[in-house]
């Protein structure tokens, strides 16, 4: 293992917060990264690294090892949310519409600083390095899934990758093995009946009525139906309908997601709400139609890849969670952690405000930016962790 890994990683520190500040300033969402792609080849060719543009849709650099040793992959997601950032930082977003309000950046930021170091050391890892700098985290059907369709993870042995993580202190990690990140399903449904004026119902078939009555039913699914040893989340996030006070309308739309830590408990929260929807619309004489689209897979932390990161990481940290409660996030990087074995981790960047202003997706989100040092030590040493 390489030493003084947090003492070197400090070295980089300066590098690694000019490029989070400077793709922070010019955020992009989803897969259409031009600029944010463009700085990212720019310092992978200043190293000796042999670098893929595009690897479905992404960016694949590796460091080679030793012959016929395995390889480790790190990766860093690198899209924007479609916010506008209100954080006041003298390098906040410079494109309307557009921030880096989840830390995208400095994962990319920290892996490409985890790259330096890695190649500038003059060291020859035992293992393999192989970076994978993703787009498109954020929306389905997310960037990992075409990464890993093409072939990002061929030869890979283990792959590990880390999130920034608002209300820990910087210093903190945290993982567990097993289920780590719930699969983040989307619902839609649209309930048609009558409209006609208000002050008479009774020759109306009322979709608000109806909704009403299913988005009390729907929250029965997860109290009555869902074991109470596993976890689920259904949330009812949106409701639509009508135009007037005293006009009751012909359509009623209703939108949310599920969360579940196992495919089976999603798949009966799934049947469950068919049922209802149906028997809603027998019951009052709607027309009701589900629109159901399951979203990334649960995340997974293989156990033999969740103690090496442990160990690593507590070589780095005196303050490591290796049993914290799973998150009802989703993440696809799931699609690498059902390719290969694999650990997922949290990071602290500081606390948030007491009003929970400044968290992950929040318009006002920020970061410690001394937590970067702590994310390059982790990355580099869970790379080098075979050296």
């Amino acid at each position: 293992m390489i030493t003084n890994l947090l003492a070197h990683s400090r070295e980089e520190l300066d590098y690694v917060r000019a490029i989070r500040r400077e793709l922070h300033r010019f955020p992009e969402v989803g897969t259409d990264l031009p600029r944010t792609r463009a700085l990212v080849l720019r310092e992978l060719a200043k190293l000796d690294l042999n670098v893929r543009e595009d690897v479905g849709g992404g960016i694949v650099a590796d460091l080679h090892g030793q012959k016929g040793s395995s390889r480790i992959a790190l990766r860093a997601d690198m899209d924007a949310l479609p916010i506008q950032e209100e954080s006041g930082l003298e390098f906040a977003s410079e494109i309307s519409g557009q921030g880096h309000m989840c830390g995208h950046d400095a994962h990319t930021a920290m892996l490409l600083g985890a790259a330096r170091l890695a190649c500038g050391r003059g060291r020859t890892s035992h293992a393999g390095i192989r970076f994978l700098f993703q787009p498109n985290e954020e929306f389905q059907p997310g960037g990992a899934k075409a990464m890993t369709e093409a072939g990002c993870l061929d030869g890979v042995s283990e792959v590990y990758g880390l999130h920034v993580w608002p209300g820990q202190p910087t210093g903190w990690f945290g993982t567990r093995q097993g289920p780590l990140m719930a699969r983040p399903d989307v619902f839609s449904i649209t309930l048609n009946g009558k409209g006609g004026h208000a002050s008479a119902p009774h020759q109306c078939i009322d979709p608000i009525l109806a909704g009403s009555h299913l988005v009390a039913a729907l929250q029965g699914i997860v109290s009555r139906r869902v074991a109470p040893h596993e976890r689920a989340v259904l949330s009812v996030t949106r409701f639509q309908a009508g135009s007037s006070y005293n006009i009751i309308p012909d359509t009623a739309f209703l939108q949310g997601t599920v969360r579940t830590l196992n495919e089976s408990t999603g798949d009966l929260v799934q049947a469950e709400m068919q049922r209802l929807v149906s028997g809603l619309a027998a019951s009052m004489n709607v027309r009701a139609e589900l629109d159901y689209q399951r979203g990334y897979p649960v995340v997974v932390n293989d156990a033999s890849s969740t103690d090496r990161a442990v160990k690593v990481l507590q070589g780095i940290s005196d303050n490591v969670d290796a049993g914290i409660e799973p998150v009802m996030a989703g993440e696809d990087f799931s699609y690498y952690v059902n390719k290969v074995p694999g650990c997922f981790i949290f990071m602290g960047c500081g606390h948030c405000s007491e009003d929970g202003r400044g968290g992950l997706h929040n318009a006002c989100f920020h970061l410690d930016e001394d937590c970067l040092t702590w994310g390059v030590a982790a990355l580099a040493g869970l790379a080098l962790q075979k050296a």
